[in-house]
């Protein structure tokens, strides 16, 4: 196992040396960037001196100083030797919109992210577990169909749609007697810094309590139905009718033959998980007001911030590299049979 898991350590570099360079590329081939966005505060106001009347050789002379300044005017291999050096370091170089590093605005904005991305994980996979062993235990019953239809309906129903009818439901007073039983955005009350440490979770909970159900409404359908047949399939093998025919109660059965490896199809996809909760949610941080990795995605891309938008890339794609190995090693847990060591 160790073995294999620095060979799969070592592996990760020339993946991520080659998702480096695509990023890089596409960077560097954008219409926009640094320059022409600083220029364009200059000529047209929000910056500073904005809307001062340039020239074209001023304009031209002032690109020129800003490549300079940018290091721009270098060969594209040069400078992506000299940016990738640099993120090694975890220095993606400054915000042009904060002027602050580009990582200090991510971390910024991170906790807030991951603050209603992990519950939102652990609850997806306990609940698709639970539920979709409910469901293949009572194969073609009436609780089997009544689920699939509420999930389908949850599955069919746009996250934007369930955010906004959560909020105006449960953030308003227009429907609900007791008037808003939730905030109606933000991550912290005013007086967040008051508050004792029990009084900073409840209220933290209290304003993320929403964003976690409205992003997990149509994330269950297909993880549950995965593990319905997953289960379905794995109660028809052989080893699952000598059990049964050496006289072991049921739940025995599912609970310790069968739900291991019904669980094995759900692993695969935890890399894409990570990186998700990582990433945030554009529609729900945009409708809840969450500063997020969401809203931080779409700020930098409307700034041309491409700095910003190369530290949440990268940290994004290192994410589902860590959970692809995180995903191996679940694999091994689950099932002994499987062993890295060949």
């Amino acid at each position: 196992m160790f073995n294999y898991l620095l060979k799969r350590i070592f592996a990760m570099f020339p993946m991520f040396i080659l998702m480096t360079m695509a990023y890089f590329c596409v960077q560097n081939y954008l219409p926009g960037g640094p320059v022409q966005e600083i220029l364009n505060q200059i000529q047209y106001g929000g910056g500073e001196g904005g809307g001062r009347s340039l020239s074209v050789q001023d304009i031209e002379k002032l690109r020129k100083e800003l490549e300079h300044q940018y290091g721009l005017d270098e060969p594209v291999p040069m400078r992506y030797w000299k940016w990738l050096k640099k993120i090694t370091v975890l220095d993606f170089g400054d915000s042009i919109t904060t002027r602050q590093p580009a990582m200090h605005t991510v971390l910024e904005r991170l906790p807030i992210s991951i603050g209603f991305g992990v519950p939102g994980f652990f609850l997806t996979y306990f609940v698709c577990i639970f539920l979709g062993t409910l469901k293949a235990l009572k194969d073609g019953s009436r609780f089997d169909l009544a689920s699939s239809m509420l999930l389908f309906v949850a599955y069919s129903i746009p996250p934007l749609v369930i955010s906004v009818v959560t909020l105006f439901v449960f953030c308003t007073d227009r429907v609900l007697p007791g008037g808003a039983l939730f905030p109606l955005g933000g991550a912290y009350s005013d007086g967040f810094e008051s508050l004792s440490l029990n009084g900073k979770l409840l209220d933290y909970l209290h304003h993320l309590f929403l964003p976690v159900c409205a992003s997990l409404m149509g994330g269950f359908t297909l993880l549950t139905l995965l593990m319905k047949n997953s289960l379905l399939e794995v109660l028809e093998s052989d080893y699952v009718r000598t059990a049964r025919a050496k006289g072991l109660r049921e739940r025995t059965v599912v609970l310790k033959h069968a739900l291991r490896n019904a669980i094995l199809p759900l692993l695969v996809g935890l890399g894409g998980f990570l990186s998700a909760f990582v990433a945030g949610s554009i529609v729900i941080e945009s409708v809840f007001g969450l500063p997020g990795m969401g809203r931080l995605l779409i700020e930098s891309l409307n700034a041309r911030d491409y700095n910003v938008l190369m530290a949440v890339a990268v940290i994004q794609s290192a994410m589902v590299m860590v959970g692809q190995l995180l995903s191996d090693m679940a694999y091994v847990l689950v099932d002994p049979r499987i062993d890295f060591w060949e």
